[in-house]
């Protein structure tokens, strides 16, 4: 028996059909540059724009050099012009482009009448910190000065001061201007009085019982430093957040299990893309303050590690990256470990190497590897990190050189009978 499709059906068919054309379209023709080949055609956007600066690229850390001190990363520039769809491509990268050019932008003529309703406060990782000092490191040695200011949350987070100009935003990690007139904290309160003063938004539901901040204007996850808005998100219990990236800031139930275990599971996703803040568990105390807590269940707590080895892995292959090329600008004779990430089954996680003879610096890991050289295969003993520090931690001094995550130079090897001990561990 035939069967004749209703015109709705049709219609739908058709809808169909231009759907997979549209998505075949986008797949075949749309810009997917590798690194190298993004990086020339941002420099080129960012001359044709007007940017006479001088721009060099760094392919080892896929990242722009603006003239003599500031660096531009293209990680993320990069991810959205991918991602932009087939024809939107061009105004994704001009939206860095102009970035570039806030990078440049000086303080509001008007002085500080003008430029106070401006300010706003930025939530950053640490690490993010530790990479600019790192590049002065490399410049200027050992002795350069620290001229970064910003207001410590967490391990993880710090609260910086950005200048919320019309189409961009600028984050000054110097802090304030000295022709402001005012003190990092004075101008910190300012801005997040500011920030109060926009117009509330709803928190929208991503699963039952998990909510995301929807402002959408750059400053979503700054919002955590609002108890008031975070309490009135309907969820089971006291709040708890995470910080995923820049952009998301989920918002749960200290009580509601499956919505922390969403949590975690999209927070995975969404920092591949870049821009990520922290893994930690937060909620506010009762001043008001942003504290860290611990996953209540096993499962949460392994789902929470994960994340974090997620994070840990990319700051400590940029640092190491930075490190190493501090070491050969100052001929410092140290090998930088990486902190490597495995899995077996379920479980997760993080080793660094640490060989017989070889002056290293060591990432802070789950496991330490310690490797003795021999004529055949090298003997190489496998200890967890909190097993180990009670019998060889002596030999660990904590790197004072750098702010986050943690290092440890090394202080000799492990004795004979020390290794002993650890085998059996």
């Amino acid at each position: 028996m035939q069967t004749t499709a209703h015109p709705s059906e049709h219609v739908a068919i058709d809808q169909g059909r231009s759907l997979m054309l549209s998505t075949l379209l986008n797949k075949w023709f749309k810009d997917t540059p590798g690194n190298d080949a993004f990086a020339d055609r941002f420099i080129n956007a960012a001359r044709r724009s007007g940017v006479t600066r001088p721009l060099t690229y760094d392919a080892e850390l896929f990242r722009v050099q603006v003239g003599e001190g500031s660096y531009f990363n293209l990680h993320n520039a990069h991810r959205a012009y991918v991602d932009a769809p087939r024809g939107k491509q061009q105004q994704a990268l001009a939206q860095f482009v102009r970035a570039l050019h806030a990078s440049n932008d000086q303080d509001p003529q008007g002085g500080w009448d003008e430029l106070r309703p401006l300010l706003r406060p930025v939530i950053r990782n640490l690490s993010q910190l530790e990479q600019v000092r790192l590049h002065a490191f490399a410049e200027k040695g050992w002795d350069a000065p620290n001229t970064l200011q910003y207001r410590q949350l967490t391990e993880e987070c710090v609260e910086l001061i950005a200048i919320d100009h019309a189409e961009h935003m600028v984050t000054r990690q110097e802090g304030p201007s000295p022709e402001w007139g005012v003190s990092l904290h004075e101008a910190l309160d300012i801005a997040r009085r500011n920030l109060r003063g926009i117009d509330p938004v709803d928190f929208v539901p991503l699963t039952p019982g998990l909510f995301r901040a929807a402002w959408a204007d750059c400053y979503d996850s700054s919002r955590a430093l609002l108890p008031e808005l975070v309490n009135r998100v309907p969820v089971a219990g006291r709040p708890v957040f995470l910080l995923a990236t820049r952009d998301l800031m989920m918002v749960a139930g200290e009580n509601d299990e499956a919505a922390q275990s969403a949590m975690f599971d999209i927070a995975l996703e969404e920092i591949k893309a870049g821009r990520a803040i922290s893994p930690e568990l937060l909620c506010h105390d009762d001043e008001g303050r942003i504290t860290a807590r611990q996953p209540a269940t096993a499962d949460l707590r392994a789902k929470q590690h994960r994340l974090h080895l997620s994070f840990r892995q990319d700051t400590y292959q940029v640092q190491k990256q930075l490190l190493e090329r501090v070491h050969a600008a100052l001929g410092i004779d140290v090998f930088v470990a990486s902190f490597l990430v495995y899995a077996s089954g379920s479980d997760v996680f993080s080793i660094a190497s640490w060989a017989q003879g070889v002056e290293t610096s060591l990432p802070r890991a789950d496991h330490l590897a310690l490797v003795v050289p021999t004529e055949d295969e090298s003997r190489i003993i496998r200890v967890p990190w909190e097993t180990a520090m009670p019998i060889i931690g002596h030999l660990l001094e904590p790197d004072p050189r750098h702010l986050h995550p943690p290092r440890y130079l090394t202080r000799g090897f492990p004795a004979e009978d020390l290794l002993v001990q650890l085998e059996g561990r």
